[in-house]
């Protein structure tokens, strides 16, 4: 999976994380929206097959908040540990001994960076702003 950390933004995410649970509701919209973005872009950019059935494409998941040494994230796309009925986006992704990686869950990150981080910054002011 991909991830999407709040982070660069060191002053509001200061004083987002001084608000405790308020302050989680302001992050978590704040990363939903911008996974939003990226599993949009994902959806476009995965491989689909030209049979008649359910696609990786169409079951790209955006995970809960999660936290490591201080930094929230969120993830997006496949995951190397995937064992679901869709276990197959990750040879996509990251290519096997037989199969050249694409890197479409990688590339939708990077195209979206700006974006990303402009959601996250407005998000975070908008929820702050709206505490005055």
């Amino acid at each position: 999976m991909v991830k999407i950390e709040i982070e660069g933004m060191q002053e509001l995410i200061d004083k987002v994380n001084k608000l405790g649970a308020k302050g989680d509701e302001i992050k978590k919209n704040a990363l939903d929206k911008a996974g939003k973005l990226v599993k949009e872009t994902m959806e476009k950019k995965a491989p689909r097959s030209k049979e008649n059935k359910k696609h990786m494409a169409d079951n790209i998941k955006v995970s809960d908040i999660e936290r490591s040494n201080g930094i929230d994230f969120v993830k997006i796309g496949p995951d190397k540990g995937d064992v679901s009925e869709f276990y197959y986006s990750k040879f996509t992704e990251w290519g096997t001994s037989k199969i050249p990686a694409q890197h479409w869950a990688s590339k939708s990150v990077k195209e979206n960076q700006r974006g990303i981080n402009q959601i996250i910054k407005e998000e975070l002011e908008r929820g702050l702003r709206e505490l005055d």
